[in-house]
């Protein structure tokens, strides 16, 4: 069998230092270190996605491990994933579930600190995957200057998601999301490309400039929707950014208050201090911020207390468990009554059941998106659903 490639991911030196001990005395020699959530991800690119097994400890200051794994799965990895914490068992039950849910191949959990006997037999256990069957395998070809001619070319469009008013129906606004139509090559692949190869400021302003676009002709008729378009936290840090976006806005005859920017709240976790120059200077501008996938962090609240935030997305993970476990509800209930008393829209992600959207609307919400509303879909299909359902 071939020697695999494990990641270890853990922001203990000393642990990291300790497994990849007891990984060299099991033969395994093609090991990779990483301290933090945002560390494994940079190596999960630089390698292509060649890692057979990832071993990962929960708790990590900029990115966690729960965080790490929707990363992984968004991006298709299919190696496997072992779970190493000193979290309590209820805590290792439930990101063992996670792990699952996410569809990642989930080798088992290992407490701190962990028998070299046990780690063996876990790593014995796993069945290597097809040779030639990396996670991307479209991905050798999202070279620099293929993604810069693709953005050239104007071949990475946006699709639309509406945000639903639940009570009314009709949409309180629109995600714009990159899709490649050309290809079959999802966001999941070419965007983190994108931001491998430097390339995060053109993808966002290709966006920006395409949704500027489509909102000059939903002016033109009538539709007075606004559109949330993602800000990474490349082009976050970029504090030239926000007189270019207001520029673009303006010559086109909209306002800031047009758009909305989303950023994720893991990402805020890195470079915060210089971020949160950024994007109060947005917020100045008029522009309108909302924190996506709130919850999947650790500073939450923190975002809420520092920044100017005037929307907030809770992460479709807890939409999607609060009808079957307690503490996803309480934490449900709790963000929207957080949202509510900080006059914020509080919009429910990833619903995709009449028994969730009914659970949002019990709970207080008012604001929905997923797939029991609509699928993202192109300008022209997005424009017939605003004529269908208003805006």
């Amino acid at each position: 069998m071939p020697n695999p490639t494990i990641l270890l991911v853990d922001d203990d030196a000393l642990q990291l230092s300790l497994v990849e001990m007891q990984l060299h005395n099991l033969n395994y020699t093609q090991v990779v270190l990483a301290q933090s959530g945002v560390e494994a991800l940079a190596a999960f690119e630089r390698l292509g996605g060649r890692i057979d097994i990832i071993v990962s400890d929960l708790f990590m200051p900029d990115m966690d491990g729960l965080v790490l794994m929707r990363h992984l799965a968004q991006r298709g990895f299919c190696g496997s994933f072992i779970l190493l914490s000193s979290s309590t068992p209820e805590i290792l039950t439930s990101g063992a579930g996670l792990a699952q849910a996410h569809g990642l191949d989930l080798l088992g959990v290992l407490s701190k600190p962990c028998a070299p006997e046990q780690l063996g037999t876990m790593l014995g256990a796993r069945k290597p995957r097809k040779e030639g069957s990396g996670v991307h395998p479209k991905l050798p070809s999202l070279t620099l200057p293929a993604l810069t001619q693709a953005l050239s070319n104007q071949e990475l469009v946006p699709w639309y998601q509406p945000k639903t008013d639940i009570h009314t129906g009709k949409a309180s606004s629109v995600e714009a999301l990159a899709r490649w139509p050309l290809t079959s090559i999802g966001p999941g692949t070419f965007v983190p490309a994108m931001e491998a190869c430097g390339l995060s400021d053109e993808l966002f302003f290709a966006m920006a400039r395409a949704v500027v676009q489509d909102l000059v002709v939903w002016r033109r008729q009538g539709v007075a929707v606004k559109v949330a378009i993602n800000l990474s936290m490349d082009t976050a840090l970029n504090l030239a950014m926000p007189e270019q976006l207001l520029a673009l806005v303006l010559n086109a005859g909209l306002k800031p208050a047009d758009l909305i920017i989303e950023v994720t709240e893991s990402q805020l976790m890195v470079q915060r201090k210089l971020a949160l120059e950024t994007l109060t200077r947005l917020s100045m501008m008029g522009f309108i911020l909302s924190i996506d996938d709130f919850g999947t962090g650790f500073s939450s609240l923190v975002q809420l207390l520092d920044l100017p935030f005037k929307e907030l997305k809770i992460d479709s993970s807890f939409v999607q468990r609060a009808l079957s476990e307690s503490k996803a509800e309480a934490i449900l209930r709790l963000a929207i009554a957080a949202g509510a008393s900080l006059d914020m829209h509080v919009v429910a992600e990833g619903v995709e059941t009449t028994a969730q959207l009914a659970f949002i609307r019990e709970c207080g919400g008012s604001i929905a998106q997923g797939y029991h509303f609509a699928h993202p879909m192109p300008f022209d299909a997005c424009t017939t659903w605003l004529q269908q359902y208003g805006a």
